[in-house]
């Protein structure tokens, strides 16, 4: 089996318990927001923001339409955008009230959300002295933070911009409460792909003309990974991705490949066969091989035949017609 780097990885960060300094100690309305924000996340604090991190980036990407995947490829003003995208998936997923003058009211308090990619947020004049939600995050490396300030005087640097935008001093950063601290949100798979293997990507999106002959492609070239909706869009460029994987399964039959989805069968055979389950909204291709009466590997039986994962030197063989596929 491949490895994971394309699955949804482990959160293995350090996520940091509210921490407590003498700022949000001796700011009663600063320790309310950081409350409340935790008290929304219902234990799912990092999880949660995570996703929204990943849906936000993929939404400014718009792979579907433009086969977009590499964010750094993304123009200026869109890259600007990103900070309104998360605001608004950020109130959306937390149910967060609007704010009067800031973005959001939380706990009876205004809050403006902050958004930055290299944590230099830029705070207006209207902003200072206000509660701050700072949210930074990285397609290079996955990672992501979030944390609570108050933007007061002595929090900010005296160098402005042009439009008097200023941003946390040394002592500012160190100020913030951080709710979650280099956690990792899910990577965008064909990036990593193509980081990985760029000749995989060039031959994926060689058919140039075709979104089915890609997606193909494809599942050709991701065996035993779990594939999302969001590559698979971005890799169609088309509306309908569900009626590709659909055709996908059918003409990469003859090659032996299973197209696996959340389907409860199509579940039982990937975990018979000792595969990671396959979560909703995603798809695994495996390739499969009848399996001899003498052997000891891990077997599924499907319409009443015993398939194995297909080995290095192997005679060609098709794969079956899973039922309620």
């Amino acid at each position: 089996m491949q490895d994971s780097l394309f699955q949804e990885e482990d959160n293995t960060s350090q996520q940091v318990a509210l921490t407590s300094n003498s700022s949000s100690t001796s700011d009663p309305a600063l320790s309310e927001v950081i409350r409340q924000i935790s008290h929304a996340g219902r234990g799912q604090l990092e999880e949660r923001f995570a996703s929204v991190f990943r849906t936000s980036v993929d939404e400014v990407l718009d792979g579907r339409r433009t086969m977009r995947f590499d964010f750094s490829k993304v123009s200026a003003v869109e890259k600007s955008y990103l900070g309104a995208k998360m605001e608004i998936l950020v109130r959306d997923e937390f149910d967060f009230g609007h704010g009067t003058f800031l973005d959001y009211m939380i706990d009876g308090h205004e809050v403006d959300a902050k958004f930055s990619a290299t944590g230099d947020w830029m705070i207006a004049p209207k902003n200072a002295g206000e509660i701050l939600l700072v949210m930074e995050a990285s397609e290079e490396t996955s990672l992501f933070s979030v944390g609570v300030v108050r933007a007061r005087e002595e929090f900010l640097r005296a160098k402005t911009t042009r439009d008097k935008k200023r941003s946390l001093s040394a002592a500012g950063k160190k100020a913030i409460s951080w709710l979650i601290k280099d956690a990792r949100y899910p990577r965008n798979q064909i990036m990593s792909l193509h980081l990985r293997d760029p000749q995989a990507i060039q031959s994926i999106f060689a058919s140039s003309g075709s979104g089915q002959k890609r997606v193909n492609e494809l599942f050709e070239q991701l065996l035993e990974v779990h594939v999302n909706r969001i590559t698979v869009q971005t890799v169609a460029a088309q509306e309908d991705s569900l009626k590709r994987v659909r055709d996908a399964r059918i003409a990469l039959r003859d090659s032996g490949i299973l197209i696996l989805g959340y389907h409860k069968r199509h579940r039982s055979i990937a975990l018979t066969l000792g595969i990671e389950p396959i979560k909703q909204g995603q798809w695994l291709a495996v390739k499969v091989h009848p399996a001899e009466p003498e052997s000891v590997a891990r077997q599924a039986i499907i319409d009443g035949v015993a398939y194995r994962l297909a080995q290095l030197g192997d005679k060609p063989a098709s794969a079956p017609k899973i039922p309620n596929e």
